[in-house]
C-alpha cells in the first residue's frame, strides 16, 4: 500500500510543539506509512487550505488548533484532521495532549514536597489545559489540606499589565510560597516580579513551570524547575490516530481525547529549598533527595540530621506530614515512575536504579505509592 501523504502544521516557536512535530515525523520515518507535504508557509496558510491541499496532494492532518475558528477551517477541509493543542473546552477534532489533570497535581505534590505551607497557581484563563492543571493542582492541594491561591492572565505573551498584576497578587501571599505557573515562559515573569519585591527565589518562593523549554529553563540566573510532557509521545500517537482515520476515511473515527501520562518534575535551582523551621528536618529531606536510591534506612537519615530516630520520626511527622520512610520511598518511586515512561529498561534494572532489593519488592511500593502496578503504569504511557 502506498504511503498518505501528511501535513503538520505546528507553532514552531515552542519546544513542545516542534518536539510533538518530530514525533508525527518519527513514525511515519519509521514505519514507511506516511510521506510528509513541504511545510507551508505563513503566508500560504493565510490563502487558505483548501487550496493547500488540493495543491499537494495532502491526505491527512496534525495541527495544533487553538481557537473554534482555527478548528472550522481544519475541519472543513474533509479530510482526517488530529489535533495536538489541549485549548479548547469542546473540541470536535479527535485531540491527542497530555494528562494535564495529572500535571497540576504532580505540580502541588512537589511543591508539597518542598514544605510549602502556602500554594499559589497562576494559570491562562480560557485554555482547557490551564483550567485541568488548575483541577489536578487544588485537588492534591485539598488533599493535603492546604489551599491554593489562583490567579492568571490569558494569553502565552508577557505584558506590562501582567507584570504588574502578577506583583500585585504575589506581595499579597504569605512566605514561604510555592507557586505553579502552567507556561515555563509565566513562570519567569513570576521569578523577575519576586525579585523586584525583594523576595529570594527559592528561600522565599518556589516557583515551577511547565513545558521545560531548554532556552527558558536556564534563561535567568536561577535556572527554572519545571514538568516536562511528553510531547515527542503525543506526536507518535497523533500519527497512529491519524493513520488509523486516513485507513478507514474521515468521519468514520469518533472524535475522542487521548490523554497520555508520562509527566514528570525535571527539578532545579527554583524549587531546591526546604520550608521547615525545623532544621534537622530539612537536612533529613535534603539528604533523602540525595540518597533516596542509596536504600538509606531511617536511621541513616537521622545521622545525616543529628538528631535521634525517634526524635526526628516526630518531628518529620510534624513538619511534613509523613514519615520518613514514606518520604523515602516517595521519591524513589518518582524517579522509577520517569524511568518507566520513558526508558525501555527492564524492571528488575529499574528496581535496581531505584535502590530496591528485588522486583518484587519494587512492585509492591510501587503500587502503595503510585495506586497502579509499574507494568500497568508503563503500559498505560506505551498505550497511549
Amino acid at each position: 500500500m502506498e504511503p498518505f501523504r501528511v501535513q503538520v502544521v505546528a507553532q514552531e516557536n515552542l519546544a513542545y510543539f516542534r518536539d510533538t512535530v518530530l514525533g508525527v515525523r518519527r513514525y511515519g520515518f519509521s514505519t514507511g506509512k506516511m510521506v510528509f507535504a513541504d511545510r507551508w508557509l505563513d503566508h500560504e496558510l493565510a490563502g487558505g487550505l483548501k487550496r493547500l491541499v488540493a495543491r499537494d496532494g495532502v491526505q491527512g492532518i496534525v495541527a495544533s488548533i487553538h481557537s473554534t475558528v482555527e478548528e472550522r477551517r481544519f475541519e472543513a477541509l474533509g479530510i482526517p484532521v488530529v489535533n495536538v493543542s489541549n485549548s479548547l473546552r469542546r473540541p470536535r477534532l479527535p485531540v491527542v495532549t497530555q494528562d494535564d489533570v495529572a500535571v497540576g497535581r504532580l505540580a502541588a505534590e512537589h511543591l508539597r514536597a518542598c514544605g510549602c505551607r502556602a500554594l499559589g497557581f497562576w494559570g491562562s484563563p480560557g485554555g482547557r489545559y490551564s483550567e485541568e492543571r488548575l483541577e489536578g493542582f487544588c485537588a492534591a492541594a485539598s488533599g493535603a489540606r492546604l489551599t491554593a491561591s489562583v490567579n492568571g492572565c490569558a494569553g502565552g505573551g508577557a505584558s506590562a499589565e501582567m507584570f504588574a498584576r502578577m506583583k500585585a497578587w504575589l506581595a499579597e501571599q504569605a512566605r514561604p510560597l510555592g507557586v505553579f505557573a502552567v507556561l515555563d515562559s509565566f513562570a519567569l515573569l513570576l521569578m523577575r516580579a519576586a525579585r523586584e519585591l525583594g523576595w529570594r527565589v527559592p528561600e522565599d518562593v518556589a516557583v515551577l513551570g511547565a513545558g521545560d523549554e531548554d532556552f527558558l529553563v536556564e534563561f535567568e540566573s536561577v535556572p527554572l524547575s519545571s514538568v516536562r510532557l511528553p510531547a515527542r509521545q503525543i506526536g507518535h500517537e497523533a500519527a497512529v490516530l491519524l493513520e488509523r482515520m486516513m485507513r478507514r476515511r474521515a468521519g468514520s473515527v469518533a472524535t475522542k481525547s487521548v490523554r497520555l501520562p508520562g509527566a514528570e518534575i525535571v527539578a532545579r535551582r527554583s524549587t531546591d529549598v526546604v520550608f521547615a523551621e525545623d532544621e534537622a528536618v530539612a537536612r533529613a529531606v535534603r539528604f533523602i533527595r540525595g540518597e533516596a536510591t542509596g536504600n538509606p534506612y531511617v536511621g541513616d537519615v537521622a545521622k545525616a540530621a543529628g538528631v535521634s530516630r525517634s526524635s526526628l520520626q516526630g518531628r518529620f511527622r510534624a513538619a511534613l506530614g509523613r514519615t520518613v520512610l514514606e518520604e523515602i520511598q516517595r521519591v524513589r518511586v518518582g524517579r522509577a515512575q520517569a524511568l518507566l515512561a520513558n526508558t525501555d529498561l527492564k524492571m528488575a534494572v529499574v528496581a535496581e536504579r531505584c535502590g530496591f532489593s528485588n522486583s518484587q519488592r519494587f512492585s509492591v511500593v510501587f503500587r502503595q505509592v503510585a495506586g497502579v502496578a509499574p507494568s500497568d503504569y508503563r503500559g498505560q504511557f506505551r498505550e497511549g
